[in-house]
């Protein structure tokens, strides 16, 4: 036989009887009987290899087989010399070391059925790799994806129906994915959303200023601002009348908190001093309180987005106060001072020209949370003690805009935010 045919149960035998290399013309030592013959033996051994009777079980039928750990290349070749004698059963055998070489020399692939090559197949599972992929080749005629027989008519079906089934089930997994990230973009723009409400895209505007008026010079800290006295806008006033109280102590602050607190333990009196933000040459607020209240006070203002998220923090303590030690809040300039007015400069980012945040982001000024606080004291029974505020924009009123103010350093201002509950909320202080 020739190394190209293709071999196998369902191949004609009488394809393979002719081989080349018996009618080569070179002599062949062969071993009959232990004795070694010439070409004329070879060719008597083939034409009576047909004649041997075919026995209605395979001789290889229930071969026994070692199981255990894999086979090394020497072991393995034993193992199919002994299934190839089996075999062959009472033909006569040429020996060869290699058992492909003892194969092909004895014709012994001929014998090769689907019930022989079912137990070579069990045979070959302690088989190497290269030992099977060798015999695989071998048996299926050089197209190893028919190894140990070509497939039937009802496997390359079932082959068919699988791969159907490979590809409806990767379709439906890439239209899985593609509902699961549709439904996660939706999710994503419902959650900003909600959360951005107020922020760029939102409905609310935030805290904004009024144009400037066409012509102005650009203001410059140290020089005159052009406009007006201040004159509060009454959606963007607001009245310090919130207790913050916490009890010193440990445990957790929830469990501190103080709603009733002594008047004569808070820095103010709660509703005395009142705030509105204004537009000098920069975001300002006003405070307004009692006469002589400034000196002796701790201030703290937060600028912060709807989710109080804080964009700028600043203090400022009198002359004749402390602010609690390790209080958050850099110092401002002070714009305006008096024995009763107080005018901080602060930052409020608008909505067109957000402030960028460390953590990703954009914010600008919804809030303004503004408050008296009481230092901490040796002995002081108070870890957080004050009075505070908030100016936001009320809903219904967004088109509202922070006020301007003008002046020179030196000039007098007369602050008025309007009258309160049982006091006038006005004073003076002098522009720095």
């Amino acid at each position: 036989m020739t190394d190209e045919k293709p071999s196998g149960g369902d191949r004609d035998p009488a394809e393979d009887i002719d081989d080349t290399r018996g009618r080569s013309g070179i002599p062949e030592p062969v071993s009959v009987g232990g004795k070694i013959g010439s070409e004329g033996v070879t060719r008597n051994r083939r034409s009576a290899f047909f004649r041997v009777g075919r026995m209605a079980v395979s001789p290889v039928s229930g071969y026994p087989v070692r199981r255990g750990t894999r086979l090394n290349a020497n072991e393995a070749d034993r193992q199919i010399r002994a299934f190839l004698a089996q075999l062959a059963g009472e033909r006569q055998l040429e020996f060869r070391a290699d058992p492909v070489e003892m194969a092909r020399e004895n014709d012994l692939l001929l014998l090769f059925g689907p019930e022989e090559e079912e137990e070579f197949a069990r045979l070959a599972l302690t088989f190497p790799d290269e030992t099977v992929k060798r015999w695989a080749t071998l048996l299926s005629g050089g197209n190893r994806s028919e190894a140990f027989g070509p497939r039937s008519r009802a496997e390359r079906r079932d082959e068919a129906a699988v791969a159907r089934e490979l590809q409806t089930a990767v379709l439906r997994r890439v239209l899985g994915g593609l509902l699961v990230l549709a439904l996660l973009v939706v999710s994503f723009l419902g959650l900003r959303a909600l959360v951005g409400r107020g922020s760029d895209g939102g409905p609310g505007p935030g805290l904004r200023f009024a144009q400037p008026i066409a012509g102005e010079p650009q203001s410059q800290e140290g020089h005159s601002v052009a406009g007006g006295p201040p004159i509060a806008e009454p959606a963007l006033t607001a009245v310090a009348d919130r207790i913050v109280a916490v009890v010193r102590g440990g445990g957790p602050i929830a469990e501190r908190i103080r709603l009733l607190v002594p008047a004569a333990d808070l820095p103010i009196l709660v509703g005395s001093v009142s705030a509105a933000v204004f537009q000098y040459d920069q975001g300002q607020i006003a405070l307004v309180g009692p006469e002589g209240w400034v000196e002796r006070s701790c201030v703290r203002v937060s600028v912060t987005t709807k989710e109080l998220r804080p964009l700028d923090v600043v203090r400022h303590a009198g002359l004749r106060a402390d602010c609690p030690a390790g209080m958050v809040g850099r110092d401002p300039r002070v714009t305006c001072l008096g024995s009763s007015v107080l005018i901080l400069a602060i930052e409020i980012p608008q909505k067109d020209r957000p402030k960028e945040l460390p953590e990703g982001g954009v914010g600008w000024a919804e809030k303004v949370r503004f408050g008296v606080e009481t230092p901490s004291k040796v002995g002081d029974p108070w870890e957080v003690l004050a009075v505070r505020g908030t100016i936001e924009v009320p809903v219904g009123e967004e088109d509202v805009v922070i006020p301007r103010f003008g002046g020179a350093p030196g000039d007098e201002l007369t602050v008025d935010l309007g009258d309160g509950v049982d006091r006038a909320r006005a004073g003076t202080c002098r522009l720095s």
